[in-house]
């Protein structure tokens, strides 16, 4: 009797984990994204580029969201890549991206993101910093 119930409970908890193991193309993609998100500083001269654009388009409340998502997932998980590209950018720039992306976040609170870039190797030395 005894080993029927473990076969049954084993059986059931097989099951159980076999029936879990659907792929969700959609979740896959998500993180594949994000992951290329934190790996930005493989390309600088594009993470320069889409930090100019989301300077250029910070009037316009729905691309500034777009580029808000992907500079504060580069900030929280990659701080020292967003501090080296900002670190090219002239004061006036730098003084924007503070203004628009860091001092009113979409998503993070200003708080956490302010945290993660203070462990970026060349903070101190950013126009961020001040």
């Amino acid at each position: 009797m005894r080993a029927v119930v473990v076969c049954l409970t084993l059986l059931s908890f097989f099951s159980l984990a076999f029936a879990n193991q659907d792929i969700n193309i959609q979740k896959l993609q998500s993180q594949k994204q994000s992951i290329s998100t934190i790996n930005q500083c493989s390309n600088p001269a594009q993470l320069d580029q889409f930090i100019q654009n989301a300077l250029d388009n910070v009037t316009n409340h729905e691309k500034k969201a777009k580029h808000a998502a992907f500079l504060e997932e580069l900030i929280k998980y990659n701080p020292s890549c967003f501090v080296a590209s900002v670190k090219k950018l002239d004061p006036k720039s730098c003084e924007k991206i503070e203004e628009s992306y860091l001092n009113e976040p979409f998503f993070y609170p200003r708080e956490d993101l302010r945290a993660s870039l203070a462990k970026a190797k060349n903070y101190k030395a950013s126009c961020l910093a001040s």
